[in-house]
Order: C-alpha cells, then structure tokens, then sequence
C-alpha cells in the first residue's frame, strides 16, 4: 500500500509540468519531439514551477506522506490544497506565456539581436514566412497555373502545404501577354496537397486587409 500511494504523490507532484506540457503542445508548433523530448520537457516545467511554489509555501511539497502516530503501518496522504491551486494557475499562465513565445519568437528575437543565435523559436520556415509576413501572395502550381489572394490560413506543416486563401483571382495571361485577374468568389480557395504549391511569393501591399484592398492598389505583376 504505501508504494502506491507513493506513486500517487509522485504524480501528483509531476502533473503540473506535464499538464504545462500539454497546453503548449496545444497552442504552439513545434519542431518535432521525442518522447524523451517531451517527458523531459516536462519535468523542466515542473522543476520551474516548484522553484517558484516551494518559498511560498515552506519548502513543503503539496502531497506528502504521512504514517499514523498508533498505528505505524497506516499511511495517509496530506494535501496543501492552496499549493496545488497555486501550482495548476501557474502551469496555466506558463504555458500561455511560453506558447505566446514561441509564436511570437520573442526570446530568440532578443537571442538574435545580442547575435547569439540566428534560429528562431517556430517549426519551419514555412511558418516563420507566413506568420511574419502573410497578406498577400500569389502562388504557383505545379501544372503552370497562378492564383493570387489573402492568406486566411495555412497548414502547420511544411511538408504537407496547404493554405486557404480570400479574396482570391487566377492570374490569366491574355495573347498580348498582360495579365488579368479572374475572381474565384467569396469565401476564398482551399489549395491542397492535391494542387501541389511550387512558390509562394509575398507581394507588397501584404499590410493591408482584404477589406481595405482596392484592385488599383495591387502591384502590376
């Protein structure tokens, strides 16, 4: 009995780095991960929280063991109910902040500027591209056609791209050579993996939205 109760406490105690985990699995891309990767990861979540709990509270962990004072061989199991609410909101807010970072690039962004490192926090360039940049593209298909359109959403991975575009036109070239846009319609195109993407180029009005954009204020191609 108290070496099962002992594995309870130890994942009680470990929960709140892999539910830390687990939130920014959720909301940040990653690069891929090992699931030694991910175990350690968590445990370095964990190991932060406490550091941060542990003076608040005594140096005592939440969940502790404890044996009966007439019968030595029972064992009870004390909680510090205020210590694992503080230990799950802070879990929470790390996550948050961490997965904010990680989209963001914030930390490896001042890593660059102090030029320590020239990586950034996201998974590929794929995601580093349209994140940072966005707006407008135009996009060519491998069987030769063009489209142009405002990037609404775009996969997560590189490997299997695909973006979903607004305020979308094919790009037709007429016998003298110029070019016009032909409308898709609302709400956009969705490209797949079976249009395969051969480039992606960002044009220079990618600041404005959809909404704000004028036919005229597109740059001749």
């Amino acid at each position: 009995m108290p070496e099962k109760m002992e594995a309870l406490g130890v994942l009680l105690i470990l929960l709140p780095g892999f539910a830390c985990a687990y939130i920014v699995q959720f909301l940040a891309v990653r690069r891929k991960q090992s699931e030694l990767d991910k175990v350690v990861e968590a445990l370095l979540f964990s190991l932060i929280l406490y550091v941060i709990t542990l003076p608040i509270f005594g140096h005592n962990l939440p969940v502790s063991l404890q044996s009966a004072t007439d019968r030595p061989d029972v064992y009870q199991i004390l909680v510090d109910y205020g210590h694992l609410a503080t230990l799950a909101g802070l879990a929470v807010l790390f996550a948050l902040l961490y997965a904010a970072n990680i989209n963001h690039d914030w930390l490896m962004w001042i890593f660059r500027k102090m030029r320590i490192t020239e990586r950034t926090s996201r998974s590929t360039i794929w995601n580093d591209a349209f994140q940072e940049i966005g707006g407008f593209v135009r996009v060519g298909i491998t069987d030769g056609r063009c489209l142009v359109g405002w990037v609404r959403d775009y996969s997560d991975d590189a490997v299997d791209p695909s973006l979903f575009l607004e305020t979308a036109a094919w790009i037709v070239k007429e016998e003298d050579g110029n070019e016009i846009e032909m409308p898709i319609g609302d709400p956009g195109i969705l490209l797949t993996k079976e249009m395969p993407i051969e480039y992606v180029i960002f044009l220079s009005w990618h600041k404005q939205t959809p909404e704000a954009s004028k036919p005229d204020q597109r740059a001749s191609t």
